[in-house]
């Protein structure tokens, strides 16, 4: 009994941890976007 009370929590740890693993890559990738996105304005204003 104690061993699949373990188990299943082990899974749960495990479920949470991908799902935040997914949230950060998602939030990193969006980030990136706006990062790339800023960097060729910049780069595409006209020089003064």
């Amino acid at each position: 009994m104690y061993v699949a009370v373990t188990t299943k929590r082990n899974g749960a740890v495990t479920e949470v941890g991908q799902i935040k693993m997914n949230v950060g890559c998602i939030a990193h990738y969006q980030l990136t976007q706006v990062c790339q996105a800023e960097y060729f304005r910049q780069l595409l204003k006209p020089v003064t």
